[in-house]
């Protein structure tokens, strides 16, 4: 479980914390809910990492949008021509209808043009959003120096995927993340003390997650020296992370999650949730 820092003072003056946790990949989808990594990042399969809430929390959302015709209008299909009551002549003049009005230009106002215009903006992907987070470690003894090493080591062997045993040919694909907030001392086990209400406020309910991308630094740039301890470890080390939800997401005003009454659900979720 390596969490910086790691006195015991300090452990406990941090005011909120922002718990990692990783389990490997599964290929059923009850197993790659938020629930079920948390609950297998025990360390003997998966990685708990505990570090001070960042100083710039947050994430970045794109949906990507396609302009076509919006399809709520009637279509030439077996369930239109149900929908008509079985009445192909029906259905096609309900089809050819708005062809009549490509000449609305003659006469008809922009805010009519406007709003009789069927050439929309629809969403084509949802977003998948991605949360960066960048920490500066300065170790004050070689122990917290060696816990600096255990966080980003522990960060890049999790970004990987896994040997299968008996099968040194095949791997199993990378593990998954999910984070939390978590309000004081974070507890040993599977509790945690998360605070959902928090992780919903400051990360936007995070889904199921992939690590993508790590940059380690061992050096201050503005500093011509290298500083070490006098073990050798790395005396400042700069790390970032960059996390992609591994799925996208839906909303569902109905369900009951973790986060409350309503919330966003990632695909897995939806089906083994």
């Amino acid at each position: 479980m390596p969490r910086y820092p790691f006195n015991n003072p300090e452990f406990s003056e941090v005011p909120y914390w922002l718990g990692f946790y990783s389990a490997p990949y599964s290929l059923i989808a009850s197993q790659r809910t938020r629930s079920s990594i948390l609950a297998r990042s025990a360390p003997r399969d998966g990685v708990q990492i505990y570090l001070p809430l960042p100083k710039e929390p947050g994430y970045a959302l794109r949906h990507e949008f396609g302009e076509g015709t919006n399809p709520v209008g009637p279509v030439l299909s077996m369930a239109a021509l149900n929908n008509s009551g079985g009445d192909f002549e029906l259905l096609w003049n309900r089809i050819i209808d708005p062809a009549k009005f490509q000449n609305e230009y003659m006469y008809a106002t922009t805010t009519y043009r406007r709003f009789s215009n069927v050439t929309e903006a629809t969403m084509v992907s949802e977003a998948r959003r991605e949360y960066t987070f960048e920490y500066i470690f300065v170790p004050k003894s070689d122990r917290e120096a060696q816990e600096v090493i255990n966080v980003v080591g522990s960060f890049r062997k999790a970004s990987y995927p896994r040997v299968v045993q008996d099968l040194p040919e095949r791997s199993f694909p990378q593990p998954l993340w999910t984070l939390r907030v978590i309000n004081g001392v974070p507890l040993a086990g599977n509790g945690q003390n998360p605070n959902l209400t928090a992780t919903a406020d400051w990360l936007g309910e995070p889904m199921p997650l992939v690590l993508t991308s790590m940059v380690v630094k061992y050096s201050d740039a503005s500093d011509p020296v290298v500083r070490v301890s006098t073990t050798g470890k790395p005396n400042i080390t700069l790390l970032s992370v960059t996390f992609r939800e591994f799925e996208t997401g839906t909303y569902d005003p109905n369900i009951q999650n973790n986060f409350g009454q309503g919330g966003l659900v990632s695909k897995s979720e939806i089906i083994g949730g």
